[in-house]
């Protein structure tokens, strides 16, 4: 998602990944941003597996509290394509990473896309290399349904 997301998104995001952790889907992300780091604690709540895909390498990494116990119950992967010499953040590398989750991806969830911002311009790509794009009913999301998102109407 964009970073500046409008509130009503926000709400039914949160409601979509408590809907995708009472169902037991599989979500691959970069939880990053504060928006994706509060679904990463909805759906860490529940049972299913969950990938988090961090901007850098998972060598060294300190294992944060919250990951801990889906660890222990083998229900989260930290998965990186970094090598350990990548320990910092970086534009390009978060593009990678996002064309890297994309690709093991079935279907991808943007809850939101600023006009002419990176998370367009990387639904447009995503969109030619004929991957199915998921978006909330929405008059924000005009441009996602433009380029060819579907309409979230159910759990995946």
């Amino acid at each position: 998602s964009s970073a500046k997301c409008p509130g009503k998104i926000i709400l039914k995001t949160y409601d979509l990944m408590s809907d995708l952790r009472d169902k037991g889907v599989t979500v691959i992300s970069g939880f990053h941003s504060p928006m994706e780091q509060e679904c990463l604690n909805i759906l860490l709540k529940g049972k299913q597996p969950v990938i988090v895909c961090p901007v850098r390498s998972i060598e060294g990494m300190r294992i944060k509290p919250g990951y801990k116990k889906p660890l222990d119950e083998e229900r989260l992967l930290i998965l990186s394509p970094f090598s350990a010499k990548e320990k910092r953040i970086s534009v390009e590398r978060a593009k990678f990473r996002n064309f890297f989750a994309a690709a093991i991806a079935d279907k991808i969830f943007v809850p939101y896309s600023k006009p002419k911002s990176k998370t367009e311009l990387l639904c447009k790509e995503l969109v030619k290399q004929g991957k199915k794009i998921m978006t909330l009913e929405s008059g924000y999301n005009k441009n996602l349904f433009e380029m060819g998102a579907e309409a979230v109407k159910k759990v995946f």
